[in-house]
């Protein structure tokens, strides 16, 4: 088999349950906001989610995408003479802080601390990761420079 279609297919896959992840934790965050604090039952259901998805699928899948995706460029360097790699890569680092973004929230969440963002600003944040997402995919299908 060819590794470099089998660390494709991994990229492929694991960027899809990233983003799918990561677009969904903010939306829970939303949720935590606005409904977490009505009572104790909304709040737990709501941190264990957050945590789960966060930890079990969301970073699990960032980690396996950022190495399938270093490992097609170490089986294929000249990728690296390609500015638009250099672009994506440059969005790629933004994509992986919101989602490390999204552990500090978390914990404030969890613990019940007052958080620094409106529902609206939390609603703009959550758009964020699907901008990146769209900008990303752009970059690598028309490969533009």
């Amino acid at each position: 088999m060819n590794l470099y279609l089998t660390f494709k297919t991994l990229h492929i896959v694991a960027i899809i349950s990233w983003l799918a992840g990561v677009l969904y934790l903010y939306r829970l965050f939303i949720y935590h906001a606005e409904w977490g604090t009505k009572s104790n039952d909304n709040h737990n259901m709501l941190v264990v989610m957050e945590r789960r998805l966060m930890f079990n699928i969301t970073h699990p899948a960032m980690a396996v995408a950022w190495f399938a995706g270093l490992g097609m460029i170490a089986l294929n360097p000249s990728l690296m003479k390609q500015g638009w790699l250099h672009t994506k890569l440059l969005f790629v680092v933004l994509l992986t802080i919101v989602t490390i973004l999204a552990v500090r929230l978390h914990k404030k969440l969890k613990n019940k601390e007052a958080l620094k963002l409106s529902g609206k600003q939390l609603r703009f944040l959550n758009e964020v990761p699907t901008i990146l997402m769209i900008v990303i995919v752009g970059l690598v299908v028309f490969r533009p420079f």
